[in-house]
């Protein structure tokens, strides 16, 4: 956890391009399988530590998502869960990460981009570099 404004942020994960191949690599080498539907669950009670599947990264408490395979239960962050789906052909629309926070850009939020980085409205708020003036995405 990294301290922010507000209380303690999540840690910054992989980005969207770096999850998107880590899952393209984990379908290709077996690592990972197709979805065949979309009933993960958020664990809740989940103390901080786990490993995700996708991308091998810590899962701050809280945060992890269960997908039940055969007896076991593999852990994923949302992220790495909703790049997954997509890869699988579950999920018609890419995912878009937040160049600052790295968290999932919700399709009706508002983005901007930065420098080709696209960024949701309370990260571009906060961000102190303002030298190229900032286009809406579409």
């Amino acid at each position: 956890m990294v301290p922010g404004v507000r209380g303690m942020l999540r840690a910054a994960m992989l980005t969207g391009p770096e999850i998107r191949a880590r899952v393209q690599e984990g379908l290709e080498n077996g690592r990972l399988w197709r979805l065949t539907h979309d009933r993960a669950r958020l664990l809740g009670t989940t103390e901080g530590g786990p490993r995700c599947h996708v991308c091998s990264e810590q899962i701050s408490r809280g945060q992890a998502f269960g997908l039940t395979r055969s007896s076991a239960v593999v852990l994923v962050h949302l992220e790495c869960y909703m790049f997954w789906l997509h890869a699988s052909g579950l999920l018609e629309r890419e995912p878009i990460t937040c160049a600052g926070c790295r968290r999932l850009i919700p399709p009706h939020a508002e983005t901007m981009a930065v420098r080709g980085a696209v960024y949701h409205g309370r990260c571009r708020d906060r961000m102190a570099v303002r030298a190229e003036p900032m286009s809406p995405i579409a």
